[in-house]
């Protein structure tokens, strides 16, 4: 994709590339991808979608006399607007932050625990086989602490574990720059790598930087 219209951002870190432009969404939905999952209480409207950028994650093939982007995109933030634009059919040019994905950072989205420490940790012993001893690649942190799986195969399954714990009230997702007095859940962060065109994790899998409030 050719982009002639846009305007170079001036990050504090130099080093991510990032550019404004207006896309029709609408139009070009066929090469761009959500990563996560949406909910139905998302109370999105026109007016939140005029007001706010989207983000998305892109690889950048030249960026000098005009933009160059690989016809693969990923949504980083806004996947609830971009649904309502779909959903509703909006053929129109809305703002957008096209960053490289080869800048951003990728963190686990912290979870607020909605039970007792204990408890969860015995839960995720039974149904899981989480444990503090027995390391591999996948986890989940609980206050800092590390509980590894070895029946955790991929990210694939750790996420959808993660989903049945949403589903249960087991977790409740909040900000990574919000404070909180209850216990903090966090899962093995997912990398660029896993972002895949026909693969979507759970609703607040990641948390991205660097945000874009513009």
């Amino acid at each position: 994709m050719e982009i002639n219209n846009f305007t170079k951002l001036n990050l504090i870190n130099p080093n991510v590339t990032a550019f404004t432009t207006k896309l029709n969404i609408l139009k070009n939905s066929e090469i761009i991808y959500p990563h996560e999952e949406t909910v139905d209480d998302n109370r999105i409207t026109n007016s939140i979608i005029k007001n706010s950028v989207i983000v998305l994650g892109v690889i950048f093939e030249s960026f000098h006399d005009d933009l160059v982007i690989k016809d693969e995109i990923f949504i980083l933030d806004g996947h609830h607007r971009y649904q309502y634009i779909k959903n509703n059919s909006i053929d129109d040019l809305f703002e957008v932050v096209l960053v490289s994905m080869n800048d951003i950072k990728i963190e686990s989205h912290n979870s607020e625990l909605l039970i007792d420490d204990d408890i969860f940790i015995n839960k995720i012993l039974s149904e899981k086989g989480f444990s503090e001893t027995v390391k591999s690649k996948y986890f989940i942190t609980l206050n800092n602490k590390q509980y590894f799986s070895e029946n955790i195969l991929d990210i694939n399954a750790l996420y959808f574990y993660k989903k049945q714990l949403l589903k249960e009230f087991v977790i409740l997702p909040i900000k990574n720059d919000q404070e909180t007095d209850k216990s903090l859940v966090k899962f093995t962060p997912i990398t660029k790598s896993n972002f895949h065109k026909n693969y979507v994790f759970p609703y607040k899998s990641t948390w991205i930087t660097p945000r874009f409030d513009v």
